[in-house]
């Protein structure tokens, strides 16, 4: 993002934000022997390209591959493993109940996250790209995945279809152990879950995240003002828009 649509240094970006937030771990997607672009690259390039980002403030790397390729995610994931960068494993989601795609059951997913483990990660991402995993589907699969590979369970998913703060309150009740939203001005469509609804959603229960309505609040304004700023939001939705390059 840094790069491609504001044509800054992405390495000074990240000092930058390391400088502001010390205490505050950082996280970034890695596309195993995509790097973070869109066609294989050489051994040595994921390499390097895991090196210096360890180096300049990335903590946690999520490590996926989009055709759930344990082995292609290898190279990248050993990288990692070198740097001793927290690795978070991404398993890719499915429809757990179609029959006619009776390949990706509970039997396959669990295989995955075995496979993930044994190769060295510290935690089992639960990608749903698209936002269509259910809820009914959300809490078979993790409390398999907790049950039978035992790692903690980060749950990622977009709202695409409208369904996933559902999808995350189900999550939560099968013992998921974190989720991604959104700040409520940039929630929503091909964005991540309102995160003030499910605050509020979860409130007074046992996955109450202890987030003050205050707090939630403050997130609310500042989106709010953001979110016309060239459009920021819309960015999402189409190439583009508001001026902002496709």
């Amino acid at each position: 993002m840094a790069y491609r649509f504001l044509q800054e240094c992405p390495w000074q970006r990240l000092r930058d934000i390391r400088e502001r937030m010390p205490n505050i771990m950082t996280q970034m997607l890695l596309r195993a022997s995509n790097g973070v672009g869109y066609t294989n690259y050489p051994d040595n390039v994921v390499q390097e390209f895991v090196r210096q980002a360890a180096e300049t403030g990335v903590d946690v790397f999520r490590v996926f591959d989009s055709l759930n390729w344990v082995e292609n995610m290898r190279v990248a994931m050993d990288a990692v493993i070198e740097r001793q960068g927290l690795r978070r494993h991404d398993l890719l989601h499915r429809d757990l109940f179609d029959p006619a795609r009776s390949k990706y059951d509970l039997k396959y997913y669990v295989k995955m996250g075995q496979d993930l483990k044994a190769a060295g990660a510290h935690v089992l991402g639960l990608k749903d790209m698209a936002g269509l995993l259910k809820p009914a589907q959300a809490r078979q699969l993790i409390t398999a995945l907790k049950e039978e590979v035992g790692l903690p369970i980060h749950f990622h998913t977009h709202d695409t279809s409208g369904a996933a703060a559902a999808t995350i309150l189900a999550a939560a009740d099968a013992g998921v152990d974190a989720v991604d939203a959104a700040m409520d001005a940039f929630s929503g469509g091909t964005s991540q879950a309102c995160l003030g609804s499910i605050v509020e959603a979860t409130r007074f229960t046992e996955r109450d995240p202890g987030s003050t309505s205050r707090r939630s609040a403050r997130c609310r304004t500042t989106g709010s003002r953001a979110r016309p700023v060239q459009g920021v939001r819309e960015r999402a939705s189409g190439p583009g828009l508001r001026g902002l390059p496709a």
